[in-house]
């Protein structure tokens, strides 16, 4: 019997007017939502069909080593520390009070690990998050201090279609045991350490 353990996403749950958000309460409004929930139709056809045993992870906002910083818009952490490092203001769209539930990478390979190895999954869909969200102001504002950058951002208007917070309710996945074990700002530490090693030199000066 094979098994497959996918990726769904948050954006699933655009629509929600619950805080935090149960793996129950899908509403998709962007067409990449709508992709992602249609991919859950899919897993679910292949159980029916063909015996396929899945499980389906929902990430909220994973961060940590080897982000991609090259996108158009960055992820905020990777934006944020590379600006920083460089001595240059970083850009908040918006006024930075948009509130995310960042999770870092190591907790969430745990739970792929989990769910890989414990037979309870299978069939079943968890949110993958740290159950807590933080500002972007606030995010800033940390990664400021540990590199010891005194600088303000830029803020610039508002990205359209984004909502003003998520955060999930992760307690189905701690109910098999796991559990987030790296704080923000560990993790923000951790991250910072990562750029400043890995990152190629031109992107940084």
């Amino acid at each position: 019997m094979k098994r497959v353990i996918y990726a769904e996403s948050s954006a699933v749950y655009e629509g929600s007017q619950i805080l935090p958000t149960p793996e129950h309460d899908v509403h998709p409004e962007s067409f990449y939502a709508v992709s992602k929930a249609a991919g859950m139709l899919f897993a679910e056809a292949y159980r029916r069909f063909y015996g396929m045993e899945t499980t389906a992870l929902r990430y909220f906002n994973v961060y940590g080593p080897r982000q991609d910083y090259r996108r158009t818009i960055p992820p905020v952490m990777s934006a944020f520390i590379i600006k920083l490092l460089r001595g240059e203001r970083p850009v908040i769209y918006g006024d930075g009070s948009k509130r995310r539930d960042f999770v870092y990478v190591d907790d969430v390979n745990a739970f792929h690990l989990l769910c890989l190895r414990d037979e309870r999954t299978i069939g079943n869909v968890y949110n993958v998050g740290s159950g807590t969200s933080t500002s972007v102001r606030e995010i800033y504002d940390t990664i400021a201090g540990l590199t010891g950058s005194t600088l303000e951002p830029i803020f610039k208007p508002d990205l359209s279609g984004e909502a003003q917070e998520n955060r999930a309710d992760v307690s189905a996945a701690r109910a098999l045991g796991w559990a987030p074990t790296v704080d923000l700002r560990e993790g923000l530490r951790r991250s910072i350490d990562y750029i400043k090693l890995n990152v190629p030199a031109p992107a940084l000066n």
